[in-house]
């Protein structure tokens, strides 16, 4: 199953919770990119690609970006639009790879949480950091959360309890190839005092901190930031201004 298919039938429908505390979560992007220097300085636009729910449009929006979030599943734009309400932040519904997300030039571009795992393959995590890179204007910044599927979980590791409580229980199992890495995501939610297990499954690009910092230099960027948080890597790159 396609990233998509498993947003739209199963994982959007209890995405929220899953994230947990929203506001504390928005407040430790913002505080990321306020300790990493990202402010507006040219035309304060600001693209968030694979935006979910809002936590880097909003922390962007308080910053004082204008903000184009873009995702594919309508259930969590709706509720970044909920969210997102006084604020400068646009939403579009589309593929990440779409060109209508890089129709006009952009000061920093986002893409966090795991996003480019979402596409189909590495030369398509290549044409979007290509398609970043002649977005964004001279000296903006792109920054990027992933998670390094290098070093491979086996046996009872790949039981990944994700949060429960006394009405659902969220477990990952994740499977590997390759170049890629299956992800069974099985709910167990009480319904009228009964438990219901839903499950689905899709695949990932299985991306590690070598692959993606190669792409990235290959797209013409220089990596001026890595940092590793909450099991997240985080980089932060510039589109150098030609000599």
């Amino acid at each position: 199953m396609a990233a998509k298919e498993h947003y739209d039938n199963h994982l959007a429908s209890f995405y929220e919770w899953m994230v947990g505390d929203f506001e504390a979560k928005q407040k430790e992007q913002q505080d990321f990119f306020e300790r990493n220097g990202i402010k507006p300085l040219q035309n304060k636009i600001a693209i968030d690609l694979g935006s979910g729910h809002g936590l880097q449009s909003i922390a962007l929006a308080k910053l004082d970006f204008a903000v184009k979030a873009v995702d594919f599943n309508g259930h969590l734009l709706d509720r970044l639009r909920f969210r997102g309400k006084g604020f400068q932040i646009e939403v579009f519904q589309n593929d990440l790879l779409s060109e209508e997300n890089f129709n006009e030039q952009a000061e920093v571009i986002v893409c966090m949480g795991d996003t480019l795992a979402h596409l189909e393959s590495g030369d398509q995590i290549r044409l979007l950091l290509e398609r970043c890179f002649k977005c964004l204007a001279n000296n903006g910044k792109l920054i990027l959360s992933y998670r390094d599927y290098n070093a491979e979980l086996i046996d009872t590791q790949r039981f990944i309890p994700v949060r429960s409580d006394e009405d659902k229980i969220l477990t990952c199992f994740l499977e590997y190839d390759e170049d890629k890495v299956k992800v069974t995501d099985l709910l167990y939610e009480r319904v009228n005092g009964q438990w219901i297990q839903k499950v689905s499954s899709y695949f990932k690009v299985r991306i590690t901190k070598c692959i993606i910092e190669e792409l990235v230099t290959d797209a013409g960027f220089k990596i001026i930031k890595n940092e590793l948080m909450n099991r997240m890597n985080y980089l932060i790159a510039e589109k150098p201004n030609p000599s």
